[in-house]
């Protein structure tokens, strides 16, 4: 099986996804070694045709790149022939307790607290400027 597989790949007729899963199915069914897994797998991937393995992903993709082009224009023409602008952030914003790391404050993060402008100095601080100040700068106009 070994050779069939190898003489498939090396023909480029396959889609990789399809291909990957026979060869895990041989080596699950003891047909093939660990190392021949391995061989086959980046033989596999080395020589796989994009247009086959990734075709109808890239389909997918182009034609959402088409779709936001339409609704650009359509936005486009609502405002009168105008470029469509992204809200201009306030440099200071307002301070939010965050949840957790993902959304925690890094070093150089502007906050307006309680009336006044800060500066974090903390990665990954979630304390506002009151519970730790050591972690923030406070900003003198």
């Amino acid at each position: 099986m070994y050779e069939v597989i190898k003489n498939v790949i090396n023909n480029k007729g396959y889609k990789l996804k399809e291909i990957l899963y026979k060869i895990n199915v041989m080596y699950v069914e003891a047909m093939i070694t660990e190392e021949q897994k391995a061989e086959l797998e980046g033989l596999a991937r080395q020589n796989a045709n994009p247009e086959n393995s990734y075709a109808p992903i890239q389909e997918q993709i182009d034609n959402i790149y088409t779709e936001i082009n339409k609704i650009k224009a359509e936005i486009k023409e609502l405002k009168g022939g105008q470029e469509t602008e992204e809200p201009e952030q306030e440099e200071y914003p307002e301070y939010v307790q965050p949840m957790g790391a993902h959304d925690a404050y890094k070093i150089g993060d502007k906050v307006t607290y309680n009336g006044n402008k800060y500066i974090c100095k903390l990665d990954n601080c979630v304390w506002n400027p009151d519970t730790y100040p050591a972690g923030w700068e406070k900003v003198i106009d």
